[in-house]
């Protein structure tokens, strides 16, 4: 009877280590309500004239979870080098404990813990050794928390860069949110970062220089922690301004290739990508424009989450989570 016990106790533990959740966190880039990219021509927050980014990161640091009634789990060392992609992609870590997330803490920046040492000491594949453009100031003004550059006013002719920084600035916020089931053994964070609220207050039309602990740049860290971050309540990415509809099906997927459906307005060129969590694509496909339109798509290799972008005229407009189970 012994040996049953423990062979029962032995099978719940190894069910159980199998069952860990990964929490991944998704940040979704806006500006305004088109989605995010360098170079795009937008309206300052004040209405008054235009911008557009050319250079646009920033650290996240001492990561909390706040889950299942109020119990709060950190992820200590972990730092997040932020360069705003088409939809930005981080693992938080094994988190067995966390069942239902109620809230993600997080702070724009390099704790003083880490602010001051030397870059050197980490490993090149670490967000906090030396980067290209730099990103580390000096060991006593410490790490550049967000470096913002790009082109306002008339003729977006004046340049602009902020560079924030300094322990004093550290902000911290704390976000109401869920998480998505989005794989058996992985819950997904989804937050819009809506990414023209930096800014706000800020005035870049006649050029602006500012490499600082004080002035815009506290302006600009503030922005982060009280404008910029939101719960998405959506787990697709839309582009408002898209007219047509996709779907994935079956999804999950098991040990079938899933379907597209689509219909996509005439007058527009179409493609469809599929990438991995790291963001590579692994299928590409371009589609006719139609109404009530399907295609197989081809069959994912290994289990997991993947991305079933839709472009038009080479932007993208939707996206749909794909779960592979094999």
């Amino acid at each position: 009877m012994k040996k049953v016990v423990l062979l029962f106790l032995f099978f719940a533990a190894f069910a159980k280590a199998k069952a860990q959740n990964e929490i991944m966190l998704h940040l979704a880039p806006r500006l305004g309500s088109a989605v995010f990219s360098l170079n795009q021509t937008v309206e300052h927050p004040s209405g008054s004239y235009q911008l557009k980014f050319t250079r646009f990161e920033y650290y996240i640091s001492e990561i909390k979870i706040t889950h299942d009634g109020g119990q709060v789990a950190p992820i200590t060392g972990l730092h997040l080098l932020v360069r705003p992609a088409l939809d930005s992609m981080y693992s938080l870590g094994q988190m067995p404990s966390v069942q239902n997330v109620e809230a993600i803490t997080f702070s724009v920046g390099v704790e003083q813990a880490f602010n001051h040492l030397d870059p050197a000491i980490y490993p090149a594949s670490d967000p906090l050794s030396p980067q290209n453009p730099a990103m580390q100031w000096g060991w006593t003004a410490g790490y550049r928390f967000a470096a913002i550059e790009g082109e306002a006013g008339t003729n977006l002719g004046q340049h602009f860069e902020i560079h924030a920084l300094g322990d004093a600035n550290y902000k911290t916020q704390t976000i109401s949110t869920d998480a998505e089931q989005a794989a058996p053994d992985m819950k997904m964070i989804h937050i819009i970062a809506d990414y023209s609220q930096v800014v706000k207050s800020i005035t870049l039309s006649s050029g602006l220089v500012v490499h600082s602990t004080s002035g815009a740049a506290v302006t600009l860290l503030n922005n982060f922690k009280n404008l910029v971050f939101t719960a998405e309540t959506s787990s697709a990415v839309i582009d408002p301004a898209f007219a047509g509809a996709f779907a994935v099906s079956p999804n999950p997927a098991k040990d079938v290739a899933p379907q597209l459906r689509f219909s996509l307005p005439a007058g527009n060129e179409y493609e469809m990508t599929v990438t991995d969590l790291t963001g590579k694509i692994v299928a590409r496909r371009s589609l006719s424009a139609g109404e009530n339109q399907s295609v197989l798509l081809e069959k994912m290799p290994t289990s997991g989450l993947y991305f079933v972008y839709l472009w038009q005229n080479a932007r993208p407009v939707a996206v749909e989570k794909l779960v592979i189970l094999n």
